[in-house]
């Protein structure tokens, strides 16, 4: 391995984050995995879990045992967080303190109000100086304090299906007269476990489809605070519902509007402004967005409906809950935060 290269490590890489993580970044050109922790895997090596990776960058490494200190760690210039939120709020002073970058792809850091995460989350945080630290990490919005960041709270799924489209949106809002109701549909690894093992059984799933956690899911005071950073007072009111497949998230959000130019306006002054986004498309019509579309990339594809009688505003999006709702956008901040091509490792 070229000594150029950053060191990276992944706390949790036996789930599905991590194994999305360590795929992705056995195809990177800058950065060396030499650091992977699972409690069900360590002292197995890596290929010998996953073998579609052999012959890859990741040949050698074995999963460790999760680290106890500093000194149980080897020298790295980053460590994904891809474990469970107490884990991310016990480690990250750490890491950070040992001078490490953090990319936390749980909730621990997302939400800035303690009170709310704890109603939530059911958990404490007790280290504002670390939350303060954090910063949110969906690209598109904010490009700039990632590239200089510290620790970044990497995006819950659905909030990055429906944070971004919204936030292209926000300029053609004129006002919007009713809350946001957000409709969204996952695969059973965005909306069950970390594992294959934790997650819901195929019985549970085939041939079946519901409702979950219907006004208590932790992502909607997550995606009422970002979005009212730029379309203030906006109320959220966000149904989680899970879907018979694996991997996939389709969003719609609809709400009661005044738009100040034509739909056909505004599809073409967005497809103008995101033509140098990696990986944001808007396509003609709503009834063009598809999962198929989007699954095993890091695409986030959404479209919009207006209807000029009723005046309501309907924005479908949809993106993979494990690429660019968790892995992908993980990895497209960290090519950001170390100036590499964004688009790195995720094409």
């Amino acid at each position: 391995m070229s000594e150029s290269k950053k060191k990276a490590g992944i706390l949790g890489a036996g789930g599905f984050t991590g194994i999305e993580l360590l795929s992705i970044l056995s195809k990177h050109e800058y950065i060396e995995v030499v650091y992977a922790t699972s409690s069900e895997y360590k002292g197995r090596k890596v290929t010998n879990v996953m073998p579609y990776l052999e012959s890859s960058s990741l040949d050698n490494l074995e999963f460790s045992k999760h680290p106890e200190s500093a000194a149980d760690l080897p020298k790295l210039d980053l460590i994904f967080l891809a474990a469970p939120d107490e884990v991310s709020i016990k480690f990250t002073p750490l890491f950070l303190k040992e001078n490490i970058k953090v990319i936390d792809i749980s909730g621990a850091f997302r939400i800035s109000d303690d009170n709310i995460f704890e109603s939530y989350y059911g958990l404490k945080r007790n280290d504002k100086e670390t939350l303060e630290k954090a910063v949110y990490g969906i690209p598109e919005i904010n490009r700039e304090k990632i590239k200089s960041a510290r620790l970044i709270a990497n995006p819950g799924c659905y909030p990055t299906a429906t944070i971004a489209p919204l936030w292209f949106m926000k300029d053609f809002l004129k006002e919007i007269k009713t809350p946001i109701f957000i409709d969204a549909k996952s695969g059973t690894s965005g909306a069950g476990g970390r594992k294959e093992k934790d997650t819901l059984p195929f019985s549970g799933v085939h041939e079946n489809f519901r409702a979950y956690k219907v006004g208590m899911h932790q992502h909607e005071p997550e995606i009422s605070q970002e979005v009212q950073k730029f379309l203030n007072n906006a109320e959220i009111n966000f149904t989680p519902h899970l879907l018979p497949l694996f991997r996939g998230i389709q969003s719609a959000a609809y709400f009661g509007a005044e738009i100040t130019t034509s739909p056909d306006e505004i599809k073409e002054i967005i497809k103008e402004k995101i033509k140098d986004e990696p990986f944001i498309r808007m396509y003609s019509s709503p009834n063009d967005i598809e999962l198929k579309n989007v699954q095993n990339t890091n695409f986030l594809d959404f479209s919009f409906h207006y209807d000029e009688k009723k005046k309501i505003m309907t924005i479908i999006s949809s993106i993979d809950n494990l690429q660019k709702g968790a892995a992908g956008q993980a990895v497209q901040n960290m090519n950001l935060l170390f100036n590499f091509q964004e688009a790195e490792a995720l094409y």
